[in-house]
């Protein structure tokens, strides 16, 4: 049975798309892949591109580990330069797939105020993120000495993504009809 890693690192055509599943074309012929339990896609336009497939990259961390609450209970000396390593330890992660802000305000009942309103406090909810986001996060806290705490379990679940260029889709697997 043929599947989809068989044609990473080909050249591809994208020939149509929908919610569901992708059309390609490789080498004159045409392909079908179902999502199976698609978590994210950013397809805009058809294509020629190289296929690669990925199980490990910055942009599956969201979906392959279990997020944790983060939540400040000291101050930081220097709040500018505690924000800005925040953004580094996030990006340092992500590799600048996503938005670092996005740990900040998104899912974490918070807004960017609220966030730096509680740095300044020392106390309150900071983020919430990925386990290895926040691992980073609280390497970078012990540098400052600022106590953070934080809830949740660390679970790792398997996804898979595929990109064109600079389109992707995220999901469990793809399966080949």
């Amino acid at each position: 049975m043929t599947k989809i890693k068989e044609f990473s690192n080909k050249t591809v055509e994208i020939e149509a798309f929908q919610a569901t599943f992708i059309i390609l074309k490789i080498e004159n012929k045409l392909y079908r892949f179902n999502f199976k339990n698609k978590r994210e896609a950013f397809l805009k336009q058809k294509e020629i591109g190289l296929l690669t497939i990925r199980e490990d990259h910055p942009l599956l961390i969201n979906y392959n580990e279990s997020n944790l609450e983060v939540f400040i209970s000291s101050k930081p000396a220097d709040i500018e330069l505690f924000v800005k390593d925040i953004e580094n330890s996030i990006n340092e992660v992500t590799k600048g797939w996503r938005n670092w802000k996005d740990y900040i305000e998104i899912n974490t009942g918070i807004s960017y105020k609220t966030f730096l309103q509680n740095i300044q406090k020392g106390t309150g909810k900071l983020m919430k993120g990925p386990f290895s986001i926040i691992e980073n996060v609280e390497r970078m806290c012990e540098k400052h000495n600022v106590k953070i705490s934080y809830f949740g379990s660390k679970k790792v679940t398997s996804h898979q993504l595929i990109m064109i260029n600079n389109q992707f889709v995220i999901a469990e697997e793809f399966n080949l009809v």
